[in-house]
Parts: structure tokens; sequence; C-alpha cells
């Protein structure tokens, strides 16, 4: 097994969040596009996620 951050803590809090609250994750880091069409519909990087 690959013990990382990713593996250890934020593929399994998304896992558990999917389970539990039926939500959905998105990893956006470095990746993400701005914009109404964009990953998240986010204007810019300075938008909070709610």
């Amino acid at each position: 097994m690959n013990y990382t951050e990713d593996t250890l803590v934020q593929q399994t809090t998304a896992e558990y969040l999917k389970r539990e609250l039926g939500w959905e994750s998105v990893y956006a880091y470095n990746t993400e596009t701005f914009g109404p069409e964009g990953t998240l519909g986010r204007a810019s990087d300075r938008e909070v996620m709610g």
C-alpha cells in the first residue's frame, strides 16, 4: 500500500463523506479551470467553496 497523505487522509475522507452524506468530491488542486463552465464553477481562486 502507498502510505501518502492522499491515500491516508484525502481519499479516506472523500469515501467517508460520500458514503455517509452522499457528497461528491473533486480533487482540483493545480488543475481547476475557472468560469461558469469551469471545474467548480468559480470565477477565480479567490472564491470560497461552500
